[in-house]
């Protein structure tokens, strides 16, 4: 599957802001994003649900459900990169704010299948092809948790990212993106078990 993810290293990540996160005074910095990606995924559920109901009768998602889940998924990209420390600038309260960096371009179905799209109304049917990912998911969230925790005490002393640590946040954030655009069904091509990313030149 195509990369989703569109990034750059952090070169010189600023150290009050890793200190910030050491304390978990970062994390609140966070909390009006979280709120409004709280808000926006659980509204992007409601609207798959009934994207799943217009597929099965008409054979096409329309582009304003489409849309509004791609809205979330970058917004919920953009605060992930902000918090593991992938860029230091502050995410904007925009759904589609221009040259912000990390972004995501989620798929667009032209032509969704409606045998999906019956499996997504009686959802644990998709639920269950999903469950592998989701486990193995649950995993590297909890890698990236630590990971960048630890990643703000090696800036906070280095100055310094280190880049696998990087390739971890968006390599994880790109294997949720690919599973929740699949779920949404804004794609039908079930999603692949693979971390690698590459950042933007």
């Amino acid at each position: 599957m195509d990369q989703l993810i569109r990034y750059r290293f952090a070169e010189q990540p600023r150290r009050g802001l890793a200190v910030a996160g050491i304390f978990f005074v970062k994390g609140l910095l966070a909390i009006p994003h979280l709120i409004l990606v709280y808000a926006l995924g659980s509204l992007a559920w409601a609207a798959a649900y009934i994207g799943y109901w217009i597929v099965a009768f008409t054979g096409r998602l329309p582009d304003g459900l489409q849309t509004f889940m791609s809205w979330y998924l970058r917004w919920y990209t953009r605060i992930v990169g902000w918090y593991t420390g992938v860029t230091d600038v502050y995410p904007p309260f925009e759904p589609e704010p221009a040259d912000y960096l990390p972004d995501v371009d989620p798929p667009r179905n032209e032509a969704p299948s409606k045998g999906w799209a019956v499996a997504g109304i009686f959802f644990p049917v998709k639920a269950l092809a999903a469950l592998p990912h989701l486990i193995l998911l649950a995993f590297l969230w909890f890698a990236v948790a630590v990971g960048s925790w630890i990643g703000f005490i090696v800036v906070a002393f280095t100055g310094r990212l280190p880049i696998p640590f990087q390739d971890l946040y968006m390599g994880t954030m790109q294997w949720t993106v690919r599973l929740a655009s699949w779920l949404y069904g804004l794609t039908d091509r079930y999603p692949p078990f693979d971390l690698e990313v590459h950042p933007t030149a």
